[in-house]
């Protein structure tokens, strides 16, 4: 949905904790709408109502202070709502305190709160599928999605993961997902230093008494004439998959959903996934359709999985993802696509020197 205005902001003082939150909705002309929560995590997607409708959305939402790599720690102080709508309504919203699980999110940037601007495109919108998640889970637990753009395992052992480390509680789950700035620090490589670190979360939510899930990192879509991708993440898939089997830990492995998705979908739909522009296309992360994707494989693992009490909350009518059809008549521009992706200068892959990555957003 292409909404055309700025979203209507509604914000609620309370100290950091968990919530349930009710907004009311009436529409006074047939609209279409979608409720965002904190730093644009989606709690609602594309609800249709009639003009005259009343209607109550009720989710779960974390308020907790965060702390980015190279920012200052950040106070959060209450429930902030954004509604984006096509059309005229009102709102309002009740916010009451509610002692639940909640999943705590260690990320980078294909997993993180991605911010947008309006007139809203979700092409051209930066999307981690952290934020898309919540939208896919029914009321009695809350994500708190604490990725960052950039971070890799260490990086977010020494600063984000201080800001809720000593808020993890007894059936808390801890999430993580990295690899793709991992594979640019020679020290993080695959099954040395990012293994390492694996181990240390996993250890720590335990301690804690939560459990802990090891994702594998999400494929980058850069193809081979053969319309396979390059395997530029493989080994770290391999060493999340190794860590999971030697401590008994639920393995949610994205890099073979995604790579099996992008690769059916060929070189150049592949692009409707990820964010581009009429000039620029960038091949590791994803837009708000690609993120809305890889948010319903997480779910569908967590289900296979049998993560309880996530499992059980999973909205299983939302998470079905139908494979794309290749149009095999295109060709994609490889020679320009190569001299395009040239170089940041990973330490930790092979062919380097056609990678690709933005990490400054």
């Amino acid at each position: 949905m292409n909404y055309k205005n700025e979203p209507l902001h509604i914000s609620t003082p309370v100290p950091n904790g968990t919530y349930e939150v009710t907004v009311s909705v009436t529409a006074h002309e047939n609209i279409t709408l979608t409720i965002l929560s904190q730093s644009r995590r989606f709690m609602i997607q594309d609800a249709h109502m009639a003009k005259g409708d009343a209607r109550d959305f009720t989710f779960n939402v974390s308020v907790c202070d965060y702390h980015k790599n190279n920012e200052a720690y950040t106070n959060v102080s209450g429930v902030e709502l954004d509604i984006l709508c096509d059309g005229s309504f009102s709102a309002v919203s009740a916010v009451s305190p509610v002692k639940i699980p909640i999943i705590y999110i260690a990320g980078d940037s294909t997993v993180t709160d991605q911010p947008a601007e309006y007139p809203y495109n979700p092409k051209s919108t930066y999307c981690g599928w952290g934020q898309m998640f919540p939208r896919l889970l029914n009321t009695g637990i809350a994500v708190e999605n604490h990725a960052q753009s950039g971070s890799n395992t260490m990086d977010f052992l020494k600063v984000n993961f201080n800001a809720f480390k000593d808020k993890i509680t007894e059936g808390d789950f801890l999430i993580v997902e990295f690899g793709h700035n991992d594979q640019k620090v020679e020290t993080l490589d695959a099954f040395g230093g990012y293994s390492k670190n694996l181990r240390y979360f996993v250890n720590f939510a335990r301690e804690k008494g939560a459990c802990p899930i090891l994702v594998s990192p999400i494929n980058r879509i850069i193809f081979k004439e053969d319309g396979t991708l390059l395997n530029l993440l493989g080994d770290y898939r391999n060493a999340v998959k190794t860590v999971c089997e030697e401590m008994n830990v639920p393995f949610i492995d994205l890099w073979t959903r995604t790579t099996g998705f992008f690769e059916a979908a060929g070189a150049l739909k592949a692009w409707d996934y990820f964010w581009g522009n009429d000039t620029d296309r960038d091949y590791t992360h994803t837009n708000d359709i690609g993120g809305d994707i890889v948010s319903r494989f997480v779910a569908d693992e967590i289900l296979k999985n049998n993560i309880k009490p996530i499992s059980d909350l999973i909205k299983k009518d939302m998470i079905s993802v139908e494979m794309p059809k290749r149009n095999r008549t295109a060709v994609p521009p490889n020679p320009k696509e190569i001299e395009h992706l040239k170089t940041i200068g990973l330490v930790n892959t092979p062919l380097a020197d056609l990678d690709k990555d933005i990490t400054k957003i």
